[in-house]
């Protein structure tokens, strides 16, 4: 076994503070140097200052992180983490132990994200895409909200689940996208400008739920963030949990904490919405109340004033005017109706009574003397009608078959009851009517028949 070389009484040996010394300038007098690992033991003093240790498979290190360079740290550092860090060696002589005091740190596999992330935000807030002037007010009561999510998420549920507990009324029209991964972020942007042209959301939402930077970074592109710029419509950024931050949470017009957030930010529910109408109405019942107050208050005061002291006392005069003016025509009207009413009964006087009869008697024998005439008249006529008739009943009787009948001769009628004048009418065998001057007989036709049967017809 090879053993260590012995010092020389010659040879001058260290003192602990000498060697300490040594390795201290030697260790502090490194250039800045980056080293990888995984944090453990991490601490956060109240001062601000971060203690944890670096390892790996074969060693670790002591490191601490003054405040003013963790203030600059973009993420939260924890147990179990590998990062990238950067700074000098420290060595605390009192112990003899060496640390490292980080200057810089980032994540590794994200930091090139995270440069990506601070690029993209640095520019766009340069644009103006995330000032304030730009951000749209929401909707009091929307009745439809667009969600743009996976079909098959959490988040989805969680805000039906949410709008229909607060306001089941509220309808919901999902755009279904893909919320990670390749292409995820065109479909986001082609869902919110869908929803934004068909001009009948009154809000959309925009997000997913928790994951990994990378699993979230579809909503940190670009095209993303400027199709919510452009939108008409009122966005919710709804990404991740609180203590997620994207791109598209700077552009909306509000950011939620989580879906289930921006579902209660969205709408209010009834009760929420009942009270507030009833502070409301309460408020301008109070506020009505007092503008009538004061409105009585300046018509009080106003009328103290001279100039409506004259009015109302020029009003009081012409009322008192109008009043009497009034009267003066009642009078009037009164003294000239009673004048026409003497004027009619001295006129009625002046119709004398003789006067009167003499008319009547005079009415009474016109009215006799057209009453004879058409007595007369009417007998005279009467009398011509007399004569007129017994000439036509004389010139009747002469012409009537009765008048040569009692003369001796007959009527003959057949079996038709038809008066017969000629032999065709009757036919043999057939009985006849005679009509005389007093009664009828019958008669059967028997001409041109032989003897016998002329024999048997008046059997």
């Amino acid at each position: 076994m090879e053993r260590a070389p012995v010092a020389s009484s010659k040879e001058r040996p260290f003192s602990i503070g000498q060697l300490t010394r040594l390795v201290k300038g030697t260790l502090e007098g490194l250039p800045r140097m980056y080293v990888v690992g995984e944090i453990s033991n991490f601490k956060r003093a109240g001062s601000g200052h971060w203690y944890f240790s670096l390892k790996d498979a074969e060693a670790q290190v002591r490191c601490n992180m003054w405040r003013s360079a963790a203030a600059r740290v973009p993420f939260q550092p924890a147990d179990g983490a590998e990062v990238l860090v950067s700074g000098s060696l420290n060595v605390y002589a009192p112990r003899g132990e060496y640390s490292l005091v980080v200057e810089s740190m980032e994540e590794l596999g994200k930091g090139r994200l995270r440069q990506a992330f601070e690029r993209l935000k640095a520019r766009l807030q340069a644009e103006g895409l995330f000032d304030a002037r730009h951000k749209k007010p929401l909707p009091l009561l929307p009745t439809r909200i667009g969600v743009v999510t996976s079909p098959t998420g959490a988040a989805i549920r969680d805000i039906l689940r949410v709008l229909h507990q607060r306001f089941a009324g509220v309808q919901v029209l999902v755009f279904p996208a893909r919320v990670q991964g390749e292409g995820a972020a065109e479909e986001i942007a082609l869902g919110i400008g869908y929803l934004d042209a068909r001009g009948d959301c009154d809000l959309i939402i925009a997000g997913r739920g928790g994951g990994s930077e990378e699993d979230l970074w579809c909503f940190n592109e670009e095209i993303v963030a400027r199709a919510i710029f452009a939108a008409q419509t009122p966005i919710i950024s709804a990404v991740g949990h609180e203590v997620d931050f994207t791109i598209a949470d700077f552009c909306a017009d509000l950011r939620a904490a989580t879906p289930s957030n921006a579902a209660e930010i969205a709408i209010r529910s009834r009760l929420e919405y009942k009270q507030t109408l009833t502070v409301h109405l309460r408020n301008m019942e109070r506020g009505m109340q007092r503008l009538l107050l004061r409105l009585r208050n300046r018509i009080n005061i106003s009328e103290s004033h001279p100039i409506f002291v004259r009015v109302r006392n020029r009003l009081n005069d012409t009322a008192r005017r109008l009043h009497e003016a009034e009267h003066r025509m009642d009078r009037a009207v009164t003294r000239k109706l009673s004048r026409a009413q003497m004027r009619l009964v001295e006129a009625g006087g002046r119709i004398r009574a003789d006067r009167l009869s003499a008319r009547a008697r005079d009415l009474q024998g016109r009215l006799e003397r057209a009453q004879t005439a058409l007595e007369q008249l009417t007998a005279a006529r009467l009398e011509k009608a007399t004569a007129a008739a017994a000439t036509l009943s004389l010139r009747l009787e002469d012409l009537s078959p009765l008048k040569v009948l009692n003369r001796g001769y007959a009527a003959v009628y057949n079996s038709k009851a038809q008066l017969v004048r000629r032999p065709d009418d009757v036919s043999f065998g057939e009985v006849l009517r005679l009509r005389l001057a007093e009664g009828e007989v019958r008669a059967r036709v028997i001409d041109d028949a032989p003897p016998a049967i002329q024999e048997n017809l008046f059997d």
